[in-house]
């Protein structure tokens, strides 16, 4: 294999870190690890998405390597749409938990004390909001098929493979690529979970505020893409 194919090969690889940080991807995996702000759940939530993105990449150079098939252009741009409508999902979801989970007052006194109120709530023994985590571990795959089908993906990482004199380098250049947003994104998933770690140590109220700029941000994205399609 000579310097040239080499040099493609690692150009994948860059194309692939940078591209895992475009600002769709990181609103969707922020929105998704801040139903459960921990360093844990933000590396697992976007490795989950990095591998959803890596298939969605491999079965198209798949079909267009192997089988000689052509991917139409309506599929990235519905794809690119969706994609918008799950953001603003995301969004209007984490909003709706922080509502269903939200604080109250709690009036209560001490021996001969005279009654007053703190803040409490109920969010770390909800056997629901467990269920829902559960159900929903899947979806950052779901979401990273989604953006590996859509917008630059395809574009960055079949645009070299004419160059390929094989369809077996060819697939060694998206593995690459899938390979560099995979890393990228265990990184960025680390830094958001420990932001999430700084911030609890704030208390709740801070959490609470990040989670509600996060789905605001989702759900503005997410109407910016859809109205850029329109």
């Amino acid at each position: 294999m000579n310097i040239e194919l080499w040099s493609l090969l690692l150009l994948g690889f860059g194309l692939g870190m940078l591209h895992a940080l475009d600002a769709d991807h990181v609103m969707a995996v922020t929105g998704l690890s801040c139903q459960k702000p921990d360093k844990k759940t933000s590396v697992l939530f976007c490795a989950r998405w990095a591998l959803g993105h890596g298939a969605a990449l491999i079965l198209i150079g798949t079909l267009v390597m192997f089988l000689g098939m052509a991917i139409p252009e309506e599929l990235s741009a519905y794809a690119e749409n969706l994609v918008g409508v799950v953001l603003i999902m995301i969004g209007l979801y984490v909003l709706w938990d922080i509502v269903r989970q939200r604080a109250h007052l709690h009036f209560h006194r001490h021996d001969s004390l005279p009654q007053h109120a703190h803040w409490h709530s109920h969010r770390h023994g909800m056997s629901e909001h467990q269920k829902d985590s559960h159900r929903h571990k899947h979806a950052p795959v779901f979401v990273g098929v989604l953006h590996g089908t859509a917008g630059s993906a395809p574009l960055l990482a079949l645009l070299p493979l004419s160059q390929l004199s094989s369809p077996w380098l060819g697939m060694s250049y998206l593995l690459l690529f899938g390979f560099g947003v995979f890393l990228a994104m265990l990184i960025f998933g680390g830094v958001i979970g420990q932001v999430f770690g700084w911030m609890k140590r704030w208390g709740n109220q801070a959490i609470t505020s990040l989670r509600v700029g996060v789905s605001l941000l989702s759900i503005a994205y997410g109407m910016k893409l859809l109205v850029t399609a329109f």
